[in-house]
């Protein structure tokens, strides 16, 4: 192949893939491009980004205590309001995932977390809830157009996903064609859901990364919930607000499904008036393990199964992709790889009956 144009093509519309394109570029020198749909207003959100999820792994938490902290200082660059403190909620039901939450407590615990157990029959019924301190989010509308210009200025190119011509080639590289020109890239990196679902084909991805429906419905102005988050791992649904504005919910399946589950995690706040709503397909692991590296068959990088957290570790991401991870960052990602069978057995985590995965 000619010299790359690029030494990575980044693909994603989500803020983990803008921060991942932006310290390539700012903190590792390389010529980097970004394939995503611009950020619009109007588009009711897909996802959400918080620093905390129920991870049950002690080296999950370890990395994300690490690079959180790296994260936030890169923030802090981008522009006020980017972020805000929370105290998100994590609701279970079920044994199984009482029992999830419980071991995610000593272990956030254990890496200087503040998480406690909330005794609120209303919000848990005969279940648990609890509660993580000073939790970090990132606030949507501020966010990506924080980022659009910071990447401007350290050069990464911008290439609209729905008028570009892509080319995944299976060694990796990418050929990117827009308005006659052409442009090559040395490394493709798929860093979001509907980059994966739009450039595999799903015989490629399906046996590691099988796809779920998910339904965003937003509220008109509401009472305070309980917490700014909560999260139903046993419903498959959370819930995000932000004062006494609407309330955005996220919950697994279509349009009347995802209702009822929304609808019977609201209790008293309902019923509820809807301003918006949409549905979209997501991408979950199998065994509630983020992947991270080449699916068989092809050697594009696919990152996914991060959840909430992924934009908080953009950080240790963009190192691992550089080639220049910490042995800590490296063992970590290098266990994640994509595998058949029981290889990933070790890095396994709770997954609860389906999981739900509002962006990767």
């Amino acid at each position: 192949m000619a010299d790359a144009a690029f030494d990575f093509a980044i693909f994603g519309s989500t803020p983990l893939a803008g921060l991942i394109a932006g310290l390539l570029a700012a903190a590792h020198g390389k010529r980097v491009c970004l394939v995503g749909e611009p950020w619009s207003p109007f588009r009711l959100p897909r996802r959400h980004d918080v620093s905390v999820a129920p991870a049950t792994r002690p080296e999950t938490w370890a990395l994300l205590s690490g690079v959180t902290i790296e994260s936030l200082k890169l923030l802090g660059t981008l522009g006020k309001g980017v972020s805000a403190r929370l105290d998100p909620l994590f609701v279970a039901e079920l044994p199984e995932s009482g029992g999830a939450l419980s071991h995610m407590r000593h272990m956030a615990a254990a890496y200087g977390y503040a998480v406690e157990r909330v005794a609120d029959r209303a919000i848990a019924g005969n279940g648990a809830a609890y509660r993580v301190r000073d939790a970090v989010m990132l606030v949507g509308g501020r966010i990506e157009p924080a980022i659009g210009s910071w990447l401007e200025r350290h050069g990464v190119r911008g290439f609209p996903a729905a008028a570009t011509a892509v080319t995944l080639r299976r060694d990796g590289t990418a050929r990117l064609s827009l308005d006659g020109a052409v442009v090559e890239a040395a490394q493709a990196v798929l860093a979001d859901d509907e980059a994966i679902l739009r450039h595999l084909d799903p015989d490629e991805r399906e046996r590691v990364l099988p796809e779920r429906g998910v339904t965003a419905i937003l509220s008109e102005p509401a009472r305070a919930l309980p917490a700014p988050m909560i999260t139903f791992l046993d419903r498959n649904v959370v819930l995000m607000q932000r004062g006494k504005g609407g309330i955005l919910a996220f919950a697994a399946g279509g349009d009347e499904e995802a209702r009822h589950r929304a609808g019977a995690c609201l209790g008293a706040q309902s019923p509820l008036r809807r301003a918006g709503q949409t549905s979209f397909a997501t991408l979950a692991t199998r065994d509630g393990a983020p992947v991270v590296g080449a699916l068989k068959g092809q050697r594009a990088v696919v990152l996914a199964g991060f959840g909430a957290t992924g934009a908080f570790l953009a950080p240790a991401l963009a190192r691992h992709l550089a080639g220049v991870a910490t042995a800590r960052e490296a063992a970590y990602f290098d266990a994640r790889k994509p595998a058949r069978g029981n290889v990933r057995q070790p890095v396994a985590d709770y997954t609860g009956p389906q999981a739900l995965e509002a962006q990767s």
